[in-house]
């Protein structure tokens, strides 16, 4: 578990970590998933630690809403994986994809201390600091999952239609996110935008 762990930080990174079998990036894939659950989850106690009852929800709401996006994006951007003929295998994606999720947790479990100080001890910097560690995450993720794609595909006109799937999956992936969220809401100790969902949201 610990090597595995290792080579995930490695391959998040940016590093080469030796995977040698199907099986063996199999298993790196759930621990990144299962790692990303985790973190996802040190946020959602920090988010909601106002109140105990709104904490413990956020420990099971906050990592179900991600793996339930992550789990309504991933056929799209397997489709367009196979419609635009790239040669990234799908596994490879799904790999790129679960230790991109791991690296946006990654920032959300470090920041979870300064969401839960502020929310404490400031009424005004404490939602602006949730949401703007969620919309960090957010982008260092989608960050991490287009240079792991683009790691993996040698030739430019081929990580091109690569690139294409990760935009697709990226795009799929958020505009669950904004759904879901709204459906598990309240997570933040706060009314926001986001818990009316997509309507809320851009409503004039």
């Amino acid at each position: 578990m610990v090597t595995n762990l290792s080579q995930l930080m490695t391959v998040t990174c940016g590093g080469d970590a030796r995977v040698e079998t199907r099986s063996h990036q199999i298993m790196l894939t759930i621990t990144a998933l299962f790692a990303a659950l985790g973190l996802s989850c040190l946020w959602g106690l920090a988010a909601g630690s106002t109140s105990a009852s709104l904490a413990l929800a956020n420990a099971y709401k906050v990592p179900m809403v991600i793996l339930l996006s992550a789990l309504t994006a991933l056929p799209a951007g397997l489709v367009t994986l196979r419609l635009t003929n790239a040669t990234l295998p799908a596994q490879q994606l799904v790999s790129a994809f679960a230790t991109s999720i791991f690296g946006g947790t990654l920032v959300l479990a470090t920041l979870a201390p300064l969401v839960a100080i502020y929310y404490h001890t400031s009424s005004k910097a404490g939602l602006p600091l949730a949401l703007g560690s969620v919309f960090v995450a957010l982008a260092t993720a989608s960050l991490l999952f287009g240079r792991a794609v683009a790691r993996r595909v040698a030739a430019e006109a081929k990580r091109r239609a690569s690139l294409i799937a990760v935009g697709v999956l990226v795009a799929v992936y958020l505009a669950a996110l904004l759904q879901f969220v709204a459906m598990a809401s309240p997570i933040i100790g706060a009314d926001t935008r986001f818990d009316g969902g997509f309507d809320a949201v851009f409503s004039k």
